[in-house]
């Protein structure tokens, strides 16, 4: 099978083997598998991600090393094309999701992370395998590349429901990529009633109004607190804590950026008493002032990732149509495009670029 591998640094097309699918494994044709971020850092920072996972303790990667070869890509759907043995529930041509996690009692914590394991294929190939225990099935009449974004979805929602947030309170999201757009679309979905997003461009800053942010702030261009502040203020929001007389600021920050610098901005721009919800990954040491916080008596939250029924959840709300990301889904690209789609990511008009073999 042909697929794109990521080796010290330099992404490729190559011809590999075609897995076999062992004992309660499905091997499946990829139909549709989107870029994240977290892939666009594999690709730059491998030996950051390797070594921060070790000083925190996590062990998924314990088979990762910076000369590693991987396939990445854990954002799909896809068609299953053979079964394993004991495998009767599913069958051939039916198309399915998954939790990007195989079973496997010789791994790590009995699984191999997908799209992070040297030797197991992630998505970014033409076929890729599955655990039928984890499967869950795409809806007949949900697009590939929408069912492609169940696992970004997923993200949105935990990252909400760990923030606590309710229909009254008010919230600024930093960063319009997908996370940060997902995390909007749950917001309005569970009725938070303001809702402001932030971020420098100006394709992004539209999508976000497309998806139903209240507003939408440039925070190279314009003051987040001022701006926010003076929407809260006509919105009649009736936020009472604020770090500075007269000016409203959010419940809750979440910061979906991940660069140095946004931490401290969103210590700034939440109120006091307040909470900020961080999502984005920062790859780099960063500098806060924690007096900031201190004195605003703040809660910070860091998230990752999902629970199974999250991601479950988070595929039932794409059918049903209550979700609905389809604007931030700006291009798709083949097989032979993916390595440079890769390195175009740099430019903010891209949003979600999603891989069709």
């Amino acid at each position: 099978m042909r697929a794109m591998v990521l080796h010290n640094r330099s992404l490729s097309i190559q011809e590999l083997p075609t897995p076999e699918p062992k004992e309660g494994q499905v091997l499946a044709r990829v139909l549709a598998c989107g870029i994240c971020g977290s892939d666009l850092h594999m690709a730059n920072f491998m030996d950051d991600m390797i070594e921060a996972s070790k000083v925190s303790g996590r062990t998924p990667w314990d088979d990762l090393r910076p000369e590693s070869a991987v396939v990445m890509g854990h954002e799909f759907v896809a068609e299953i094309v053979r079964t394993g043995p004991g495998v009767e529930e599913w069958k051939l041509g039916d198309r399915v999701t998954s939790v990007p996690a195989l079973p496997d009692p010789d791994a790590p914590n009995g699984i191999h992370t997908l799209g992070y394991t040297p030797g197991i294929p992630g998505a970014y190939g033409e076929y890729i395998l599955l655990g039928a225990s984890m499967l869950l099935r795409v809806a007949d009449h949900l697009p590939d590349t929408i069912a492609a974004t169940t696992e970004p979805c997923a993200v949105g929602l935990h990252t909400v429901r760990q923030s606590g947030i309710q229909a009254g309170d008010t919230a600024l999201v930093m960063g319009a990529g997908p996370i940060g757009l997902m995390v909007l679309l749950w917001l309005k979905k569970e009725g938070v009633r303001f809702v402001a997003v932030s971020d420098p461009s100006a394709e992004r800053r539209e999508l976000a109004t497309k998806l139903g942010a209240d507003l939408v702030v440039d925070p190279r261009a314009e003051s987040v607190t001022t701006r926010v502040g003076e929407a809260l203020q006509s919105a009649a929001t009736g936020s009472s804590a604020s770090t500075r007389p007269g000016t409203p600021q959010p419940d809750v920050v979440f910061e979906c950026v991940g660069v140095p610098g946004t931490l401290q901005q969103a210590l700034e721009y939440v109120r006091a008493r307040g909470q900020v919800v961080v999502a984005g990954v920062c790859m780099e040491q960063d500098r806060v002032r924690p007096m900031v916080g201190t004195n605003k008596h703040l809660t910070v939250r860091f998230v990752l990732g999902y629970s199974p029924n999250e991601y479950a959840e988070a595929l039932a709300a794409l059918a049903d149509g209550s979700i609905d990301p389809s604007p931030m889904i700006t291009r798709t690209v083949n097989l032979d495009e993916l390595p440079e789609a890769f390195r175009s990511l740099a430019d903010p008009r891209d949003c979600k670029v999603v891989l069709v073999p």
